[in-house]
């Protein structure tokens, strides 16, 4: 996942991305708890830019883990102040508890299973302060995807002069989404292409729901969280 895309993924994602507009949202929510984090660890935290962003606008404390070495190497690269973990959000193990853990981009879907969905909360659960918070931006929901899609995205860094193209195919395999994305990257020294492969679960928001409450959590589901996609807002209460 992104194991190749690494090195233009910011550049990608800035192009049609508004980052600064989430985590003004983010912090925004942040603000309105009841308790006040300081210390957030972001799950699926990709190349760091929404830590980066918490941290220096915001003042949070943020560490961070991600299955993807190349995109962890990254976010440390541009947190050094926090620490970024290559780890799997199904189970993982740190040293320390948070007052808040975000899980942001969709990338819940990643645990795929059922199975994966309680493991994911388990393992969350097991690195918050009682009476931490936990985001999560859901992935699309069973009724809401669309199998046989494609669709593109094209970007420009005018700066290195990159072109990057992402098309997207989708299909779906039992309750889990495929995306197969084809990548055409154009440098100045060549112009050459890859596919990678994501599985994502179809977890319905009642399933997210459920499984928080089954993990000592009290939510909220805000259907305009970030931007204008869904939020699941939970406190945990053991």
């Amino acid at each position: 996942m992104y194991a190749k895309f690494a090195k233009w993924y910011d550049s990608h994602y800035r192009s049609i991305k508004d980052y600064d507009a989430e985590v003004e949202r983010i912090a925004y929510i942040l603000e309105k708890l009841d308790s006040q984090p300081r210390s957030i660890l972001d799950i699926a935290c990709g190349t760091g830019e929404h830590a980066r962003i918490l941290r220096e606008s915001y003042g949070y404390d943020v560490d961070g883990i991600d299955l993807q070495p190349n995109l962890v190497e990254i976010a440390q690269g541009k947190n050094p102040a926090g620490d970024f973990t290559v780890a799997d959000m199904r189970d993982f193990r740190l040293p320390r508890k948070y007052d808040a853990i975000t899980c942001l981009f969709s990338s819940l879907g990643y645990a795929e299973t059922p199975e994966g969905l309680a493991s994911t909360i388990q393992s969350i659960a097991r690195h918050l302060q009682p009476g931490g918070w936990l985001l999560i931006e859901p992935w699309v929901e069973p009724t809401d995807w669309k199998n046989g899609i494609t669709d593109a995205t094209e970007s420009h860094d005018e700066t290195k002069n990159v072109r990057v193209l992402q098309a997207r195919q989708s299909s779906t395999d039992g309750k889990v989404s495929v995306l197969t994305i084809d990548y055409e990257i154009e440098t100045p020294d060549e112009t050459f292409s890859f596919t990678e492969m994501h599985r994502l679960g179809l977890f319905t928001r009642e399933e997210i729901e459920s499984t928080l409450v089954e993990n000592h959590f009290e939510s909220r589901y805000l259907p305009n969280g970030v931007l204008n996609g869904p939020l699941h807002l939970a406190c945990y209460t053991p």
